[in-house]
């Protein structure tokens, strides 16, 4: 059965690490069993003190977003300066670094780039085949798992379906890539719910709940719940990330999740 996670921001973007504890403490009793946070530059985050916080309300860190790398410093995989690929490739390395540290898996999504990086699809999966085999090749054997995100065509330039991303994997060859899946992007990319569950099956390596406006569950028109049976039926067993963006209280945006599996007879 998968585990529940939650999605939080980075402890740096919070006015001290007690206020990150008291999040994470909020999390952890709502039933949630692992948490994912946006990290920039890994270097920034005192891995010590991460660890003690997720430790002391028995959290995993299940998965990083690294998009902050993109939005923040344009770190990109399919940019046509050579030197920003470079970048881009060794920010990735430091995060398998931490994922190996923390048992956590890596999320590829925005560093994907937009179109205005590169227009070309051909020229632009060329370049991200070639950076994801050579962070692949470092992941390997530190056994980390990277998994890409089908992002949809108004956040990235390319690869919006869970189809282009297995065409990319499939260049790519290593067991150390898998895709992401997130609800809110089938929503707009995909041509049905549970297609794409089915299309990538055992190669599916994290899966991102979202209602179709990414605000409180329950309050949206997906059909969420069909997409987690499907889940289920390929025995998928990580994590279910679930995320709201919505300004109600943390407390009341975990509990609307709780209640929605309930609710749905999906509590892990």
């Amino acid at each position: 059965m998968p585990k529940p996670g939650f999605m939080l921001r980075s402890p740096l973007e919070y006015w001290s690490w007690s206020s990150f504890g008291e999040d994470l403490a909020t999390v952890a009793d709502a039933g949630f069993e692992g948490v994912e946070i946006h990290m920039g530059d890994p270097a920034d985050i005192d891995a010590v003190r991460l660890r003690g916080a997720l430790g002391d309300r028995a959290l995993e860190l299940c998965s990083i977003a690294t998009g902050p790398s993109y939005s923040d410093e344009g770190l990109c995989l399919i940019s046509p300066e050579a030197s920003v690929r470079a970048n881009a490739v060794e920010r990735l390395k430091a995060y398998v670094d931490v994922g190996e540290r923390f048992g956590s898996v890596i999320v590829v999504g925005l560093m994907q780039g937009l179109e205005r990086d590169e227009p070309d699809r051909g020229r632009a999966n060329g370049r991200l085949v070639e950076c994801l085999r050579r962070v692949a090749a470092y992941a390997e054997p530190k056994g980390v798992l990277l998994v890409v995100e089908p992002i949809n065509r108004f956040e990235v330039g390319h690869n919006h379906t869970a189809a282009g991303v297995l065409e990319v994997l499939d260049r790519v060859r290593s067991p150390a890539l898998t895709v992401m899946l997130d609800t809110f992007h089938i929503n707009i990319e995909e041509s049905s719910l549970d297609g794409p569950v089915r299309l990538v099956g055992d190669r599916l390596g994290l899966v991102h709940v979202l209602e179709n406006h990414r605000g409180l569950f329950g309050t949206g028109h997906m059909d969420l719940a069909r997409i987690l049976r499907a889940t289920l039926e390929i025995g998928y067993e990580g994590y279910w990330v679930f995320g709201d963006f919505s300004a109600n209280s943390l407390a009341g945006r975990a509990t609307a999740v709780m209640e929605y599996l309930c609710q749905a007879d999906l509590v892990p």
